[in-house]
């Protein structure tokens, strides 16, 4: 017999753990670190963050980017475009292959899509009359 019950974030990570597990059972890890965290932020003067990029390389030498934020008085200066700049030049001195993320319609597509990502996948009506986008670009 079992039950279905919520889980904190200690017993997510047993989840994940366990998958991890399962996942480098079948294809091997290409790197010595499992995870490795690339993420960077940008600070005002008085060490506000007003942009930053949340991003790990995974496993198998891929990176994922979950977040990429620019306070919206900073955009349209290129700390998006250094951010992920800098989070894929550190991928590539780490020996990353490839890099992806997704992005809403009404979020960055334009803006991936200028630095050469392409798109794989796309899910309608995510949220209703809107598209997530999935995107990746080749490192090598």
């Amino acid at each position: 017999m079992y039950t279905i019950q919520s889980c904190n974030s200690k017993e997510q990570d047993i989840i994940i753990d366990g998958l991890v597990e399962y996942n480098l059972s079948q294809v091997p890890a290409t790197q010595d670190e499992l995870f490795v965290d690339l993420s960077k932020k940008v600070v005002d003067q008085q060490g506000n963050i007003i942009a930053g990029i949340v991003a790990r390389m995974y496993c198998w030498k891929c990176v994922y980017v979950d977040t990429l934020w620019v306070s919206e008085v900073y955009r349209k200066k290129g700390l998006g475009t250094k951010l992920l700049e800098q989070v894929e030049q550190e991928a590539i001195d780490r020996g990353a292959t490839l890099i992806h993320l997704d992005t809403f319609d009404f979020q960055a597509k334009e803006f991936y899509l200028r630095y050469g990502y392409e798109v794989f996948g796309e899910l309608k009506d995510c949220p209703k009359g809107h598209s997530r986008f999935y995107l990746k670009k080749d490192l090598v």
